[in-house]
């Protein structure tokens, strides 16, 4: 194939990937979710293949344009509806609770303790603090979430003493 309908063939993927990214939404670029990576792994076999001119431009419009209409109405339905969220997302495991692992989570996860300490360091807790911690938790976006015990927040302003202030 001559190199200037290669071009002109990533260009014009460009700029369909690009309209259609655009009016699906941020979140769709910025959530990281399965279902996106899922999407984004077909759209790049598709824009392989036009680019190789081994379908035709309106093809892979209306192949891509479908995955993302598709991508759109899960979205809508995800936020619209839990059970569709749940469905499409996932729930967010448990992994620690009241600082011990919770074993069932870890599985889930397919996580070990030495992992989960990794977890906890990036968010600022080290093996000595996780009694500190009330629960932490793996979240759909697959960060670590994680809650400390009361102790460690703050007092609240009518807790703090009858002076008002803080000790």
């Amino acid at each position: 194939m001559e190199l200037h309908r290669i071009a002109i063939r990533a260009l014009f993927a460009y700029v369909v990937l690009l309209a259609l990214l655009r009016a699906s939404g941020k979140r769709t670029v910025a959530q990281g979710t399965p279902f996106s990576f899922v999407l984004a792994l077909l759209i790049g076999d598709m824009v392989d293949d036009l680019l190789w001119a081994e379908v035709a431009a309106a093809h892979f419009t209306a192949a891509v344009g479908t995955l993302t209409a598709t991508h759109a109405l899960v979205s809508w339905a995800s936020a619209r509806y839990a059970w569709a969220d749940r469905l499409v997302s996932g729930d967010a495991s448990p992994v620690l609770f009241d600082g011990g692992p919770e074993r069932s989570g870890l599985r889930a996860e397919r996580m070990n303790e030495k992992g989960l300490a990794f977890e906890l360091r990036h968010q600022g807790v080290d093996r000595d603090g996780w009694n500190e911690v009330k629960s932490a938790h793996v979240e759909t976006s697959g960060a670590v979430s994680v809650l400390k015990t009361r102790a460690d927040r703050p007092l609240p302003r009518r807790e703090a003493g009858a002076s008002g202030t803080r000790p």
